[in-house]
């Protein structure tokens, strides 16, 4: 077997193995240990690695400050943590953006996908960001709202543009979609009101996101096919 294709099947089984160690921390220490609950972390640090090679620098560079990301909220920072993603998403609009430029994309692909990412942004300017009392924190969450949607919007047009040409892109927007459900949750739950279940709610989209988003933008070309 290629190296490339185990480096890929290695990276997305440990993933998976990282992500399910997160909901089912079995063995682990009492709660509260910084540690251990840096696991949370471990996903997105093992897709960073595991990209190299693999997958174009900005989403490698999106990865690790998922990562960081991460490793904010569990040390209790919300800026950090809200900061590290903004950073992520910019890398992620940067990768999608080069991918589009030149694709011959419908004005009415445009128009869609335009009209469907306003509908959270218009949710939040309504319900979310009222209820938002420091004033830093409500203008830092409306622009990371801005690039958040920046991202759903770009790996959506991706899948229209001939550059992008291949039905993996379709999975590179479905994980463009789930950060924007995962981080809708989270801050509806947070600033709005109670969710129940939103931890697993948050954390499952939240994977399936960085899932989707490293299969496709995986350079397939790289990766030999099997005769």
């Amino acid at each position: 077997m290629d190296k490339k294709r185990i480096q890929l099947c290695a990276t997305i089984v440990a993933f998976l193995l990282a992500a399910l160690w997160f909901f089912f921390p079995l063995g682990g220490p009492s709660e509260g240990h910084l540690l251990f609950a840096m696991r949370l972390a471990l996903p997105a640090i093992l897709l960073t690695a595991g990209s190299i090679g693999l997958l174009p620098r900005q989403m490698t560079f999106g990865f690790l400050f998922c990562a960081i990301g991460d490793a904010m909220g569990v040390i209790g920072s919300f800026e950090g943590q809200m900061g590290s993603f903004a950073i992520a998403h910019i890398c992620f609009i940067l990768f999608f953006l080069k991918d589009i430029r030149g694709g011959k994309i419908q004005p009415s692909a445009y128009l869609f996908t335009t009209l469907l990412c306003s509908l959270p942004l218009i949710l939040a300017t309504v319900k979310v960001l009222p209820a938002i009392q420091d004033l830093l924190i409500r203008i830092g969450c409306a622009i990371y709202a801005l690039l958040l949607c920046g991202t759903t919007w770009t790996s959506i047009i991706r899948t229209q543009s001939i550059q992008a040409g291949k039905v993996i892109s379709v999975v590179a927007a479905l994980g463009g979609s789930f950060f924007l459900i995962s981080d809708f949750i989270l801050a509806w739950n947070k600033f709005t009101a109670h969710i129940p279940n939103a931890s697993f709610l948050i954390m499952s989209t939240y994977y399936a996101a960085l899932l989707f988003l490293f299969v496709g933008t995986l350079r397939v070309s790289q990766i030999p096919q099997k005769n």
